[in-house]
């Protein structure tokens, strides 16, 4: 467990990103989700909502990997929640080789193009409301190394 981010704490928008990543993984989501994302990023707050929504759906669907959630309430983050935190904060930098490698460390495979895009949108619309997403270092031993290119031979040599 990361107990938060190295004595501070978490900034508005970071806190409610894992409490509705946390929400929206149970298998029972609360409904009243999108009226905080609405009261924080005003009416693109929904697509917010939506796009995190699918977020979560890409990396349950796609991923090869078991991710470990705290509860809603825990103030604590576990390692892949940090991980999480790192992907939006990345994107919310510009920082999208960053982004791509911590997506691959989070889902243990190379993520699909909707991932990135999801996160990308969140963060943008987080960074339109004022709410800071902040990228920490992230330990080498988390994000697997880059696949070797495979050279094919053409067909006419």
């Amino acid at each position: 467990m990361i107990d938060t981010y190295a004595g501070d704490a978490l900034t508005h928008g970071e806190r409610l990103l894992i409490r509705t990543l946390r929400l929206l993984t149970l298998t029972t989501p609360c409904h009243s989700l999108r009226a905080h994302f609405e009261a924080a990023c005003g009416c693109a707050g929904e697509e917010a909502y939506r796009m995190l929504e699918a977020f979560v759906q890409q990396v349950a669907a796609r991923g090869r990997r078991r991710l470990q959630l705290s509860i809603p309430v825990d103030p604590r983050l576990t390692d892949d929640e940090g991980l999480i935190l790192d992907v939006f904060g990345c994107a919310q930098a510009g920082d999208y080789r960053a982004m791509d490698e911590r997506l691959r460390g989070l889902m243990g495979v190379a993520p699909p193009a909707a991932t990135g895009a999801a996160a990308c949108l969140v963060a943008e619309i987080l960074d339109m409301s004022g709410l800071v997403l902040r990228a920490r270092p992230t330990p080498d031993t988390l994000i697997p190394p880059a696949c070797p290119v495979a050279i094919f031979p053409m067909a006419a040599e």
